[in-house]
């Protein structure tokens, strides 16, 4: 029987190598479909959480992951139980190494599955986040290195993640781009992810579907950036920007509504066109609109930081001597996941500068900033709130209700979510016509924003 029969007939066993934000959600979605599941990851530790019944993660409750127990699903930190598989999903971190990308979870993974796998036909598919190339330059070299035979005894595919952690879409509703060298390796990743998910869509290379991956992040990652640029400009001359935008977005084509922020943070925004740029200038092609964005962005947190330092000395009180309720830590609302969270960086900053900060943040239990372990408030009080001298707003989760800050001094709202019949003196990131100290007002519009999504 070949592999594609074996998963078609769902006799294949599917190992998930990576079993964290990304391989968690695939390996019960799997689970669920009817294939045995072996979930592999070098933390034992959470692997003896997740054999508990225990989910680490945000979108995988405990309910569905014990289902998953239930239905066949392993997890373990044993690479000898790989030897049962026969497709193989790598689904384990990247990101960079300074300005070089960070490859090295991609080259083990694929080193412990040449090792391990079986001598027969298997199927191998990258669901990482990778730079256009890394199936031929990285994956089949470490295979080929480990004595498999590639078309032959392995199918390699790529199938990037489209995970939505907190968003309203659930893996079985995003359409998965399927990208293979040949048209059997094509054909049997599809009958693979048809399993678990509404569409996928195939594309001629692994190279091509890589670079789907990266073009989808950074073009969120432009469009965030042109506007934290236009919401500056927009401070400057005294507009406001999300007057100015929610004006654009009634245009029914040609405009889609992108809207600024403290910058971008997760595992893909941040990280996913860094590894277009470096593949740019290595080919000497620079991709100078993506690294002018990407400057942008990261100049936020130091712009945010100099707005509460501008609102704080209206009030008399110097940055370096403030008390400051952070309402907000992870990278976007309702998650606990914190990974590259302007948030984070710009508490940091604060702290540096010799600010004391009262995190607040129903997500996340405990945030290591300025060398000490903090532990955030679950919800926004009014004592706090009105012993601060401002409360900086850098993450619109659900859970927070707004009213106890009308005992506060003034707020900074980066994310134009403080509802406008709070009394309370408000600033907004972007609102030029709050620009001057003196002029603090309470904001008229409760648009959300979608600057924070992984």
């Amino acid at each position: 029987m070949t592999i594609d029969e074996e998963i078609a007939e769902r006799t294949a066993t599917v190992a998930v190598v990576g079993v964290g934000y990304v391989g968690l959600p695939l390996a019960c979605h799997f689970a669920d479909a009817g294939f045995d599941v072996i979930g592999f990851d070098i933390d034992e530790e959470r692997m003896a959480e997740l054999r508990s019944g225990t989910s680490y993660i945000d979108d995988v409750a405990d309910e569905e992951l014990r289902d998953a127990l239930e239905a066949g699903f392993q997890p373990t930190s044993d690479p000898t139980r790989l030897t049962a598989a026969n497709v193989f999903v790598v689904a384990v971190p990247t990101g960079m190494n300074g300005s070089t990308p960070d490859m090295s979870a991609i080259r083990a993974a694929s080193r412990t599955v040449a090792k391990y796998a079986p001598s027969r036909e298997i199927l191998y598919v990258c669901s990482s986040t990778v730079y256009p190339g890394t199936a031929d330059e990285i994956i089949r070299e470490e295979l080929r290195s480990g004595g498999r035979a590639l078309s032959e005894d392995t199918f390699v595919a790529v199938v990037p993640e489209r995970i939505d952690p907190g968003g309203q879409y659930l893996v079985d509703e995003i359409p998965l781009i399927v990208g293979a060298d040949s048209a059997c390796e094509r054909a049997t990743a599809r009958t693979l992810f048809d399993a678990i998910t509404v569409r996928t869509v195939p594309v001629n290379s692994t190279k091509a579907a890589e670079m789907a991956k990266t073009l989808e992040n950074t073009y969120r990652m432009v469009n965030i950036g042109l506007v934290n640029e236009i919401a500056r400009y927009a401070e400057a001359i005294g507009v406001d920007i999300w007057e100015v935008i929610d004006a654009a977005d009634t245009k029914p084509f040609g405009f889609q509504a992108f809207y600024p922020g403290p910058g971008v943070g997760g595992h893909c925004i941040p990280v996913d066109p860094r590894f277009l740029t470096w593949l740019g200038r290595r080919n000497g092609q620079p991709l100078r609109m993506v690294e002018q964005a990407n400057g942008m962005n990261g100049r936020m947190p130091s712009h945010v930081i100099n707005r509460v330092r501008t609102g704080l000395e209206s009030h008399g009180v110097s940055l370096e001597a403030a008390e400051i309720t952070v309402l907000g830590l992870t990278y976007k609302p309702n998650v606990g996941d914190t990974r590259n969270a302007p948030a984070v960086t710009i508490c940091e900053s604060l702290v540096d500068t010799g600010a004391t900060i009262t995190p607040v943040d129903p997500h996340v239990d405990r945030a290591p900033i300025g060398g000490k372990l903090l532990e955030p408030a679950g919800e926004i009080n009014q004592t706090v709130a009105s012993q601060s001298d401002a409360v900086l707003l850098l993450v619109d989760h659900d859970d927070f209700v707004y009213e106890p800050l009308e005992a506060a001094p003034f707020v900074f709202d980066t994310q134009n979510a403080i509802p406008g019949d709070l009394s309370v003196p408000v600033v907004r990131l972007g609102d030029g016509t709050s620009m001057q100290p003196t002029q603090f007002r309470a904001t008229s519009s409760t648009t959300s924003s979608t600057t924070f999504q992984n």
